[in-house]
């Protein structure tokens, strides 16, 4: 019984596996790449309020990695500003805080958590301060308040858009089948186009095509083509390509 039992599971992992090979799991360039899409905002944008005879005015933009943000801060901080405090997160989830000079967790976590509470990745906010003539201070709370909300605000005014992670394929075909592949390839890939002459698969009487496919969908195209084409159609190579906005 028991090498009954071991023999149906080594089956089950053979189909498995074939089942893989055939729904393009297996395809080369698929473990790195990123696996899901996120929102971020379309660009850069401003927003200004007063809290109590201080002036707050704050900045948020697009950003895609810790070198961007940065130069992004540097370059709209202002030296006339009280305070220039700011929070970054993104895209891979990655987060960092400055308060610059501002009681602890008053100025930073709340611009963070502004751009948590939004659910946003890739983006960064500035918020500078400036004292007004006969301003008051505003304690911890206030200060929390005021950054957190200046921040809140101009996310609320800024347009989103979702950034989709894409891959490069080629999909290896006979001749025959070329209008069930483009049937198949326009619902994930508008632009797909034939792959230049002189590849390897037209020594071997077969077309490539060339196309960028969101990550999500790469398994369910896998799918559809082999149906289409009764397995004819491969999927031969991925990589990863730039993202796309939606």
């Amino acid at each position: 019984a028991a090498a009954a039992e071991t023999a149906e599971t080594a089956a089950a992992e053979e189909e498995e596996a074939e089942q893989a090979r055939q729904g393009g799991e297996a395809l080369v360039g698929l473990e790195d790449a990123a696996s899901g899409g996120y929102v971020t905002l379309a660009g850069e944008v401003r927003y200004e309020e007063v809290v109590v005879k201080s002036r707050f005015v704050a900045y948020a933009a697009p950003v895609v990695d810790a070198e961007q943000a940065i130069a992004w801060v540097k370059g709209r901080s202002d030296a006339k500003a009280r305070h220039n405090c700011f929070a970054w997160r993104l895209p891979g989830g990655e987060t960092r805080t400055n308060g610059d000079g501002e009681p602890g967790g008053t100025a930073g976590p709340p611009i963070l958590a502004a751009i948590e509470g939004a659910g946003l990745h890739g983006v960064a906010v500035l918020v500078c301060r400036y004292r007004m003539d006969g301003g008051a201070k505003l304690g911890t709370g206030g200060l929390v308040r005021a950054y957190g909300g200046a921040a809140a605000s101009s996310l609320l005014v800024a347009e989103v858009v979702e950034v989709v992670p894409l891959l490069a394929l080629r999909v290896r075909y006979p001749p025959e089948d070329v209008g069930a592949v483009y049937a198949a390839l326009s619902a994930y890939s508008p632009r797909a186009a034939e792959a230049p002459e002189g590849d390897a698969a037209a020594d071997a009487g077969l077309l490539e095509a060339v196309c960028e496919v969101p990550r999500e969908a790469v398994d369910v195209l896998a799918r559809t083509l082999r149906d289409a084409t009764s397995g004819r159609a491969e999927l031969v190579a991925a990589s990863e390509a730039a993202a796309r906005t939606l």
